[in-house]
């Protein structure tokens, strides 16, 4: 156990190291700049991408709200705002680019101790939802290109290729959960003592097609939001991106900036933006990616505000939790 430690540990300072090296490369060589970022003249575009990101965040609540009702998890949709925004700020404190949902994971089990499973799973669709949707944008756009333009540029093309392929991957698994068949093998996969409860969830997804297809529906119009955020950062950037360049290029970015190679996605998110965007003519992606990236840390930093002031529960959330209580013991004698 020591050992194992002790390689974490280094594995901790690996990925802080390679981040700090690919900054550093990114800052000498020139594609990362900060001046943009600290001019005042542009003060009303910053204000401009933090409200948009602010409601995206807000819709975003809406889906995951939306998604804890089809798995009969009852909560308000303030305490829901709640959830998500303290996750936003453990995405910004803890290791790796999934402290946010681990974060909602830990909360949701508080929340809703008799459905463990199916509030995790919530966590895990609703982080799926929106990359998923990001892809979809990603495929619209290249259709677009293809129906209104007699050629593609090779680096139109090599991104639309690599948008079709993850969505593809990810729609294939979503089709093996949805398909009886496959289903019942995917099934096997899991632990005996889980297995019902896993089918159970999934059944209930399956009932809710509607409530999925409003959520997805949720997920494309945050994304629409976050994309045009981008746009609002490449002009303070001083560089002009089409919608055809953000639509292609940013859920490849953001798909890079998951990786677990540095803390949060710190560097590779400004990397994978330098040369993806390099490749459509824009020399500016780091400098973008940076000014995304602070406009997400202001609106996501009074979340530990609401974590460390948090207050105890009222009586109108100890009444939610009971009724999540009953809904879950009415689940069990079903079963």
């Amino acid at each position: 156990m020591p050992r194992l430690k002790r390689l974490f540990n280094k594995y901790k300072v690996a990925k802080v190291l390679i981040a700090l090296g690919l900054l550093i490369w990114l800052v000498k060589s020139g594609r990362l700049d900060f001046h943009p970022l600290l001019a005042a003249s542009h003060s009303i575009l910053h204000l401009m991408g933090m409200t948009v990101l602010f409601i995206s965040m807000f819709v975003q609540g809406v889906r995951w709200w939306w998604l804890l009702r089809t798995q009969k998890i009852y909560l308000s949709f303030l305490k829901t705002i709640y959830l998500i925004w303290i996750g936003q700020f453990f995405s910004l404190v803890l290791p790796g680019v999934a402290g946010g949902e681990l974060a909602r994971g830990y909360y949701i089990i508080r929340e809703a101790p008799n459905t463990k499973i199916a509030g995790l799973s919530t966590v895990l669709l609703d982080r799926i939802m929106g990359l998923y949707a990001l892809l979809w944008l990603g495929i619209a756009s290249l259709l677009y290109l293809i129906l209104s333009q007699k050629q593609l540029a090779p680096s139109t093309f090599q991104f639309g290729v690599l948008n079709l392929l993850l969505f593809s991957g990810t729609g294939l698994l979503f089709l093996a959960l949805w398909v009886h068949p496959t289903r019942r093998l995917t099934l096997r996969l899991v632990p005996e003592r889980l297995r019902t409860l896993v089918e159970s969830t999934l059944n209930d997804y399956r009932i809710h097609r509607r409530d999925l297809l409003i959520c997805f529906t949720l997920s494309l119009l945050a994304s629409i939001m976050v994309l045009g955020v981008f746009q609002m950062a490449s002009q303070i950037a001083q560089t002009s991106l089409s919608w055809k360049q953000v639509f292609l290029v940013c859920p490849l970015v953001f798909i890079a900036s998951t990786l677990p190679i540095s803390p949060g996605g710190i560097g590779i998110g400004e990397t994978a933006a330098s040369l993806l965007f390099a490749r459509c003519g824009v020399e500016t992606g780091a400098t973008i990616m940076l000014i995304y990236r602070v406009w997400l840390l202001i609106i996501r930093l009074p979340g530990g505000l609401l974590y460390i002031f948090r207050t105890s529960y009222s009586p109108f959330e100890e009444s939610i939790k009971e009724q999540n209580l009953s809904s879950c013991k009415n689940n069990d004698l079903r079963t």
